[in-house]
Formats: structure tokens, sequence, C-alpha cells
């Protein structure tokens, strides 16, 4: 699990970077927006895109159904509980869409697909890049409809909206080219390659730039954050893990694997960029991605190692 415990310490570290690098001025608090669009319109789709058609080729013994209903199941019930705490334990209404999204939506793209690579190899990858499929569909439709909710957008955001989008095209388009077994050009798939490799490590930049707004003391003034990761990263896998326990069907073990390591991975660090796209609530967010992803360089490793 040591694989798994660096990969997660690297993600936070450039989130680290990304906040000393706003708190210097090397990149202008006004600049952050159109970093996140950077990544969300161009790094992004081609970071999807190239997960999906990297798989052509490959075979796998998993039967596909499992991870795709798997994860969907995960992320939707997930997002069901977390809508019933926050009006338990009575969480600000500016606050809940974060809490709801952060609860629902895994970092299983820019975390999850190089810590399955690392751990199960590149079919454990493959069944990640299915998964993210799901994920994306729910960041940019239910994610962004969360991550405004309580706020007066201007710019109504309709189904339209949430479905078209570059991510959602990215998928698509994606899987066209892997059934269709299409041949991606030698230039065009070096030039998507090279913006592919940029998202991982820009995304986290992006979050830290976000919270360079706070003092340092700031980031942890909301203690309710702490419950929230404690959700997020300890409650929600274990109950993943209790389920599959007892699950009345035989599941493939890879695939078991893939949804624990979905379950136990922190945040999606999208939901950064998205509030700053918005104009909502940067602040919530950023404070989320961070301390969930604080926490989960001991919770990941220990979890799996648990689980596995």
């Amino acid at each position: 699990m040591s694989v798994v415990a660096t990969s997660v310490f690297i993600l936070f570290a450039l989130i680290f970077l990304g906040y000393f690098i706003g708190k210097g001025g090397i990149i202008h608090k006004d600049s952050i927006p159109d970093l996140s669009n950077l990544v969300l319109m161009v790094t992004m789709p081609a970071t999807v895109f190239c997960s999906i058609i990297d798989q052509q080729g490959k075979t796998s013994s998993s039967p596909y159904w499992q991870i795709i209903v798997g994860v969907a199941l995960l992320q939707v019930l997930s997002g069901l509980l977390m809508f019933l705490l926050v009006k338990l334990i009575r969480v600000p209404e500016q606050d809940q869409g974060v809490w709801i999204y952060s609860a629902m939506l895994a970092n299983n793209g820019f975390m999850g697909l190089p810590l399955a690579l690392s751990v199960f190899g590149s079919e454990g990858m493959f069944l990640m890049a299915l998964g993210n499929v799901i994920t994306n569909l729910l960041i940019f439709s239910v994610g962004i409809k969360l991550l405004t909710w309580h706020y007066d957008i201007k710019d109504r955001i309709s189904l339209r909206k949430m479905l078209v989008n570059n991510i959602n095209i990215a998928v698509v388009v994606g899987f066209v080219f892997l059934l269709g077994k299409i041949p991606v050009p030698d230039i065009v798939d070096q030039l998507l390659g090279y913006l592919s490799n940029i998202t991982s490590g820009l995304s986290m930049l992006v979050v830290g730039l976000s919270l360079s707004r706070l003092a340092f003391r700031e980031v942890f003034q909301d203690k309710k954050m702490f419950l929230l990761a404690a959700i997020r990263l300890i409650a929600i896998p274990l109950i993943v893990i209790a389920v599959l326990a007892v699950l009345p069907f035989e599941m493939d073990e890879l695939t078991r694997d893939i949804l624990i390591l979905t379950a136990v991975l922190p945040t999606s660090s999208a939901q950064s960029m998205i509030t700053e796209q918005y104009h909502t609530n940067t602040t919530a967010a950023g404070r989320a991605v961070f301390i969930t992803t604080l926490f989960s360089v001991v919770t990941v490793p220990l979890i799996m190692a648990f689980a596995l």
C-alpha cells in the first residue's frame, strides 16, 4: 500500500504548492477562474478521451456492467445519505451542495486512475476508467446543480447545458473510437497525451490557488468539515465494504476491489473549478477538497489494507 500513500501524498503536495503560489502572488487571484476553465474546457476532456481510447486492444475478464452499475449506485446512494445528514446536522444552506457533492463524487479520475494502475494493473485502471465515465456524467450534470444550489445564477443552468459539455462530449466520442476501433493519428494521440498529462497536476494547483484567498488558519476554521471528511473517508467506505460482503450474488473480485477503492478516495477536485466557474461557494469547495485529500493520505492506505 506504499504506492497508494505516495500517490495520495503527491497530489496533496500539489495543493500545498498551489496555495503558496497564490499567496506569493506568482499567479494573480484574478487568473484562477481562467485556469479552472482551461482544465474543464480543454485538458480534462483530453484526459477523459485518452483514458477511454487507451483501452483499445485490451481485454478484461471482469463483467463491465458490474462496475458501471456499482459506481452509479455507490455515488447516488452516498449523495442521498448526505442529503439526509445535512438536514439532520443543520449544515448552512449554501454549504449543503458542497457536502452532498463531496460525499457523492470521488476523485476517481485524477487520483483513482493512477492508483488503480499502480495497485491492480492495466485491467484495474480500465475498470476505474469505466467507473469514471459515470462520475464525469454525474459531476457535469447533478454536480453542477448541487454546487449552484441556493445561489441566484443569472445564467440559467438547463438540462442541455448540464449534459452537453466538453467532458461528456469527450466521453461519447471516446466510446465511438473505442467501440468502432477507430485508430487515432499518431500526432493527434501525442498532442492529446500532452494535454492529458497536464490535468492532474494543474487541477490540484487550482484547488490550492482557490484556498490561497484564505489565511491558512481559515482553511481549518469550519470544524464541521472534519465531520464531512469522516463521512467521506471512513463511514462511506466501511458501509460499502459491509454491503459488498453480504451481496446475495457473486461479484467479480477485481470489480469489488475497484468499487472499494472508489469509495475510499477523497472528494472530486472538479468542484473547486466548477465553483470558480459559476462564482459560488469556492471557499467550502476548496476546504472540502483540501481536508479530505489531507486525511486520505492516512485513511486510503489503511482502509485498502483492511479491505484487501
